[in-house]
Formats: structure tokens, C-alpha cells, sequence
């Protein structure tokens, strides 16, 4: 395997696939192999304290492997593409300069397309502005946002919650600024990794075994004390804080505001998380460059990646 004195192309490796298939285990093992650190692509793992529920690896998890994009917002701000795509540039650029190979590894989609396929411009034109969308959502209703984006973009709804506030309304004004859906806008834009190679590693599973592996996430997750992580979060962070949304944070909520009793709350969230495990799987079935691997291969992933960087060297 290749040490710390190689110096490598440039090269971005992804690993991605759908929640609880084991993404972070094979990051871990591919950056011991190849002298890498790990950039998260987590939507939610950026805001600190946010742990359990979003199964962050703690430090000794990480097994003196360096990750970058994790804790990194203090506050309630809201963290978007644009920001992730800043980051994460900047991460790969200067762990290249200390011969490291970046190996990105998450679920959130948009992240992990954004890094190819660039950000769209923001529009010159008067469009409609973002309130009067918000106001529209609150008079009647997220759906009636989410069935207006799939009037007019079924790809990027099909992939997008209804009850995603503010991709709702972010997509919708792209639509409204550029007159084009949203899945085409994000097409017609460059990234600052227009330089870089991406090799794109999936890892996917029979849907049962999938399933099984997300409810037993979900318990870990519980008795590791997702609940009182919770209640204490709450007293610190007010409730707009986006990841209260997050899967588990927003279902225990509505479970401390006594919306539901404790058994529906947990089927609740076993039940979003394989929703959203199936959106992301429908979302990555139409990347083309995607290699899918078992996540129980690592060493056969490992011998393929030494070839695809074999390969970029010449």
C-alpha cells in the first residue's frame, strides 16, 4: 500500500451509500491503507454536541485518523451546500499539501454531487423571494411546497422530504431565479474540484439486510442514551436549531412534547430511517460512476482502489 511519502495525483475518493450500511467503517480502513483523512459529507454531523443521534464517531472511534467537516458549527447557523462545498475544497487542498489523499465519506447526497458538479450561480434576476415562499409554506403547509417542486422537478423531489423546509424553499427559488428545475441548475455549474479525479466507491446491501442493519442502529443508538441527549440539547440550543430536524432529534422532540407515547416514537424512527434510506438509494442509482462494493469487502474495495490510483498516476 502506498506510504506517506508517495505523493498522489489529484484524487478524491468518495464512499457513500445509504445510512447504517457502514460507510464510516470502511473509511476507516481505506485511510489507514492509503494515507488518507477522512472529509465528512454528513449534513448534520457539522453541528456540535449533535452525537449520538447522529451516529458521530467519537475520537477514539476515529482511531487517530484525522476527520475534517465534523463539529464544525457552534451555533444554530444553517449549513448548506455552498458551505459544505467551501469546506471541503479547502480541507482537500491543504491535507494534499501534506501528502494526504482526501477520502470523503457520507450519505448526504447533494454534498457528494455538489463536489462534481458545482454549485449553481445565484440568479441576477428578481425571482421570488425566499419569504414569500416561507410564507407560503406556513399558510398551507410543506406539501403544498413539495408537490409544486415535484410539478416541476419529480428527480430532485423524489429525493427531497416534504418535510424539508428549507430544501423546499431553496429549490423552489432556484426555480423561480434561473427558470429551470433545480436538478438542471446544479448540472449547468463548475466546482472548484473541476481539477481533481473523483473514483466513487457505493456500498450497498440486500433491502432486509439493509433494514435489519438500520433497526439496529436505532437501538444502539438508544441505549447509548439518545433520549437524555436529547432533553439536554433542548435546554442548550433553541428549537429551531437545524439538527432538531435531523432523524431521531425530531421524532424524540415531538415524543418530550408529548405528541406520541415512547413505542411509536421508536417505530417512527426506524420507520424515516429506511425511508430515507431508500431515498438516498434512489438518488444514487442514477450516478453512473459509482462502483458498488458489499461493505464486508473492504480488502477487495482496497485491491480495487489500488488500481484506480495506479491509474491516475499514469
Amino acid at each position: 500500500m502506498m506510504q506517506s511519502g508517495d505523493s498522489f495525483p489529484a484524487v478524491v475518493v468518495q464512499i457513500l451509500g445509504p445510512t447504517g450500511v457502514g460507510k464510516s467503517r470502511l473509511a476507516l480502513y481505506l485511510a489507514r491503507e492509503f494515507n488518507a483523512e477522512v472529509i465528512s459529507a454528513d449534513s448534520m454531523q457539522v453541528y456540535r454536541d449533535f452525537n449520538i443521534g447522529t451516529d458521530k464517531l467519537s475520537l477514539p472511534e476515529r482511531q487517530g485518523i484525522r476527520h475534517h467537516l465534523i463539529d464544525l458549527i457552534h451555533d444554530c447557523s444553517q449549513f448548506n451546500a455552498a458551505r459544505f462545498l467551501e469546506a471541503a475544497y479547502a480541507a482537500a487542498e491543504e491535507m494534499r499539501g501534506r501528502g494526504k489523499m482526501p477520502l470523503v465519506c457520507g450519505g448526504t447526497a447533494l454534498y457528494l454531487r455538489t463536489m462534481i458538479r458545482g454549485i449553481f450561480p445565484q440568479s441576477q434576476g428578481p425571482g421570488v423571494e425566499r419569504r414569500v415562499l416561507r410564507r407560503l409554506a406556513a399558510q398551507q403547509g410543506l406539501n403544498c411546497l413539495w408537490h409544486r417542486l415535484k410539478e416541476i422537478d419529480p428527480e430532485y423531489a423524489a429525493v427531497v422530504s416534504p418535510m424539508d423546509r428549507v430544501r423546499l424553499v431553496r429549490a423552489l427559488e432556484i426555480y423561480y431565479s434561473h427558470g429551470a428545475p433545480p436538478s438542471r441548475v446544479f448540472q449547468l455549474t463548475r466546482s472548484p474540484f473541476c481539477a481533481y479525479r473523483f473514483i466513487r466507491i457505493g456500498l450497498a446491501l440486500e433491502r432486509p439486510e439493509l433494514y435489519t442493519r438500520i433497526e439496529a442502529r436505532v437501538e444502539r443508538m438508544l441505549q447509548r442514551g439518545l433520549l437524555d441527549e436529547v432533553r439536554q440539547l433542548r435546554m442548550r440550543y433553541p428549537r429551531h436549531c437545524p439538527a432538531f430536524q435531523a432523524l431521531g432529534y425530531r421524532e424524540i422532540g415531538e415524543y418530550l412534547d408529548g405528541k406520541t407515547d415512547w413505542d411509536l416514537t421508536v417505530d417512527a424512527i426506524k420507520r424515516h430511517s429506511r425511508q430515507f434510506a431508500k431515498r438516498q438509494l434512489s438518488w444514487f442509482r442514477q450516478e453512473k460512476d459509482i462502483v458498488w462494493f458489499s461493505p464486508d469487502r473492504e480488502k477487495q474495495v482496497s485491491d480495487w482502489l489500488q488500481v484506480q490510483l495506479g491509474s491516475a498516476h499514469g
